[in-house]
């Protein structure tokens, strides 16, 4: 019994930590020195993951937040991939990390505070 339990609770583990494709994310996103976070859902009490930098959408994310006025984050909905669990971003201190490929939609947000 214990076995079949054992092996239920990995299999479960494993398909929650593998990544995933061509996603419809939304959160809240900000960038500091050596900082680049996406908070899903915008819940500041989770650990957030790394937000691919650089990446082609660098230009377009840019013109977005200077549009509305440069807020300290910003609420954005993306399509993207989420790679499976692992050490990402500065000093790999990120389990996963959002690859955008679409951005949808942009607003202005409050900053998160976290502990890195």
């Amino acid at each position: 019994m214990a076995v079949v339990a054992i092996a239920v609770a990995s299999a479960l583990f494993l398909l929650w930590a593998r990544g995933r494709q061509n996603l419809l994310l939304e959160g809240t996103l900000q960038f500091s020195f050596e900082e680049s976070a996406f908070f899903p859902d915008g819940d500041c009490s989770a650990k957030p993951f790394w937000w691919q930098y650089p990446n082609a959408l660098d230009s377009e994310l840019s013109t977005k937040w200077q549009a509305l006025g440069k807020p300290p984050a910003m609420r954005v909905k993306v399509r993207g991939n989420l790679t499976s669990i692992g050490m990402h971003g500065h000093l790999g201190g990120y389990w996963r990390e959002i690859q955008p490929l679409a951005i949808i939609e942009t607003n202005p947000a409050s900053r998160c505070r976290w502990r890195k």
